[in-house]
């Protein structure tokens, strides 16, 4: 169970993760040695799971945000599409949702005739989906990877 100076580590190493253990530590009012146990034993939990650089995304190409419906539900269409998924490395996220679409995806190409190529090859190629609808974006308004805590 999380506790308040748990969460305000938790708030701060999501806006700055480089931060060193005493000044992380001035920041929740903690002394080096108690925050470094503290950070050690919240990824221990699990409740860190990775320190990672977010890279622009528009700085390496375009992001389109598929949806996905299926003609057919049932666990072995799904199971094969999350498996196909999984091994597709432009597709950096992927949620099944309630709704009228089964999934949404968010991937990351080099350009439209790659997205078109990838499109074509691994989703209309599929039986067991209706129709996909593509969102291109083209700015990002919002973008944060800090959860409300």
């Amino acid at each position: 169970m999380l506790d308040t100076l748990d969460r305000k580590l938790l708030a701060a190493l999501q806006r700055d993760n480089r931060k060193s253990m005493a000044d992380l530590g001035e920041t929740v009012g903690l002394s080096e040695p108690a925050t470094r146990r503290r950070v050690t034993r919240l990824r221990k939990d699990g409740y860190i799971r990775a320190d990672v650089s977010l890279i622009d995304p528009a700085r390496i190409g375009i992001t389109v945000i598929t949806a996905i419906r299926f003609a057919k539900e049932s666990r072995e269409t799904y199971d094969a599409f999350k498996q196909e998924i999984a091994r597709t490395p432009e597709i950096t996220q992927c949620y099944t949702v309630t709704g009228d679409e089964d999934f949404i995806l968010i991937g990351h190409f080099p350009d439209m005739v790659s997205y078109d190529d990838w499109i074509n090859t691994r989703i209309l190629t599929n039986a067991a989906i209706s129709r996909s609808t593509t969102h291109v974006v083209y700015r990002r308004v919002k973008f944060e990877t800090a959860i409300p805590l």
